[in-house]
């Protein structure tokens, strides 16, 4: 009996361990047992599972790697762009307080030469105003010496050529 059923629970595992070492060897690329060796065939497909097995573990490690260098990839690309954007967004507002300081310093500078022109010319006024008198008695004086000039002239050439005409 004790043969029976060592025998029985052998063939039951071998079947078992035939048909799952027949299903995992399928994907395995070698297949040098033959078919009536099946604790050859078993170890094969023990092997071909642990193959696919650390396969499947070297992706899934890949995978989580590549994901944790792209994240920390992403983090630090983002921690950099809002640097980049606070520092930008520091320069530009030192930039505009630096123009805005600029054009106040222009605004004040056009405006003290605005009343240093307004100053001079106040004190200048009396001045050119003399200058003026002065230069319009010259001038007065100027324009009758040369009407009185045009008019001797124009006598002494009537008088002159009158005489002369004549005795041609």
């Amino acid at each position: 009996m004790k043969f029976r059923r060592y025998l029985l629970a052998l063939s039951v595992s071998a079947a078992t361990i035939t048909g799952a070492a027949g299903a995992m060897a399928a994907d395995c690329s070698s297949q040098n047992t033959p078919g009536w060796d099946v604790l050859d065939r078993a170890a094969q497909a023990g092997d071909c599972a642990n193959n696919r097995l650390q396969s499947y573990r070297n992706n899934v490690d890949q995978n989580v790697q590549n994901r944790e260098q792209n994240l920390r990839q992403g983090y630090d690309n983002r921690v950099n762009d809002m640097k980049q954007d606070t520092v930008g967004r520091w320069d530009s507002a030192r930039d505009n307080a630096e123009q805005k300081l600029a054009d106040q310093r222009s605004r004040v500078d056009d405006k003290i030469q605005n009343g240093r022109d307004r100053l001079d010319a106040i004190r200048n006024a009396p001045k050119n105003r003399l200058n003026d008198l002065r230069n319009a008695g010259s001038q007065e004086r100027q324009r009758w010496d040369n009407l009185k000039e045009g008019t001797r002239s124009n006598i002494d050439s009537f008088l002159g050529g009158g005489s002369q005409q004549g005795n041609q």
